[in-house]
């Protein structure tokens, strides 16, 4: 077929435009093609004129793509935009197109006219970005596994740490223990016997200087308030009501000491029910009460403080509260609420300080499943 559908100027331009221009026929037979076109495939127009088929430059992908699917939407919409197949040059090296198509039915024999761009700058464009996305991917995923591997280590550092920590708080309870035990056992025994000998030189006073008679008296007495700072001491390191009675005997003796010794006026409220739990729970709670009161008389300079335990469906509720100058962040952060908060993170428990102007309150919140046996 000629080409007498283009007039002079059309042809002109046709023919030096840069993007390859050719038609075929419905059945994709070649019936004109431009200057463009032909260099880019090596063709000559002679070896495409009624002699090959679009379909036949095609790689084998892109000639069941024709058939299947760009010809049937060429027909249906009368025209498609690009597309993007690889033509086969005539030296057999391929060449990247996106093609634009248009279905002219009016013509006396219907053709398709196709417009060709060179696609080997927006291929290897392509190409480089998705190698770039994948490159980018594995770098994110890399750093994503370095990172989850981080915070495993992190983790575990972490939990090393709070075993540590859990383990030299109970090996600190055992040495009270262990020092309260000897201090009443060992010391007080040694007072005692000094307290029976003195009282025995005291039956024989009348024999002494009145200096001497008062000096074996004044010296009974101080037995007596060393035997009886002893016996605070070694309770406040271990006290024995906390084994053998339970928490609440061991707070009202705890409380009502320090409110005696700090002039300080401390409210208990405990819950009527409030029965035994865990050894180690029990010891828990009544050491952080006495952190807390002791902070409070340290540093708080409230002349007031209230105790309140809670007992919950599921949890045992701890509040000690006073009206003072509130805590610094260094305190907030410092070495005793860290020792707190590693005794309940021992039984899933949890701390939190709300401290201002207006006083402090420290809240601990045990869960009670985990106390019982």
């Amino acid at each position: 077929m000629s080409d007498d559908f283009l007039n002079e100027g059309a042809r002109e331009l046709y023919e030096i435009s840069p993007c390859g221009y050719f038609s075929t026929g419905l059945d994709g037979i070649f019936v004109l093609a431009n200057q463009t076109f032909l260099d880019w495939t090596g063709y000559s127009l002679d070896d495409l004129i009624q002699r090959k088929s679009f379909q036949q430059l095609l790689t084998v992908p892109g000639r069941i793509f024709y058939e299947t699917q760009y010809f049937t939407l060429l027909q249906m919409q009368g025209e498609v935009k690009e597309i993007a197949f690889d033509v086969v040059r005539k030296d057999g090296t391929v060449l990247p197109v996106l093609l634009n198509a248009r279905q002219n039915i009016a013509h006396e024999n219907a053709l398709i006219h196709c417009a060709l761009f060179d696609a080997t700058d927006r291929r290897t464009y392509e190409s480089q970005l998705l190698r770039a996305r994948k490159e980018l991917a594995e770098a994110v995923q890399n750093r994503t596994n370095e990172l989850a591997r981080e915070v495993a280590e992190h983790k575990a550092a972490q939990e090393h740490l709070h075993q540590l920590t859990s383990r030299l708080l109970n090996l600190r309870d055992d040495e009270r223990r262990d020092l309260a035990r000897n201090l009443h056992d060992s010391v007080g025994q040694l007072l005692a016997a000094l307290s029976m000998n003195l009282s025995t030189v005291g039956t024989e006073s009348q024999k002494l200087s009145p200096r001497a008679a008062e000096a074996v008296a004044e010296n009974a007495e101080l037995v007596s308030q060393i035997s009886s700072e002893i016996r605070t001491i070694s309770h406040l390191l271990h006290p024995p009501l906390l084994d053998e009675v339970g928490l609440p005997s061991a707070l009202r003796w705890y409380v009502d000491g320090l409110a005696e010794r700090a002039k300080i006026k401390i409210t208990l409220e405990l819950p009527s029910d409030l029965g035994r739990l865990s050894q180690p729970m029990e010891l828990a709670i009544f050491r952080i009460v006495q952190e807390c009161l002791t902070n409070i008389h340290r540093h708080s300079g409230s002349a007031t403080a209230r105790v309140t335990v809670l007992l919950q469906s599921a949890s045992v509720c701890l509040e000690v509260a006073d009206q003072g100058k509130g805590m610094p962040a260094d305190a907030i952060a410092g070495v005793g609420l860290r020792g707190m908060r590693e005794r309940l993170k021992q039984f899933g428990g949890e701390l939190n300080v709300a401290t201002g102007i207006a006083g402090t309150t420290v809240t601990a919140t045990l869960p009670i499943k985990l106390a019982l046996p």
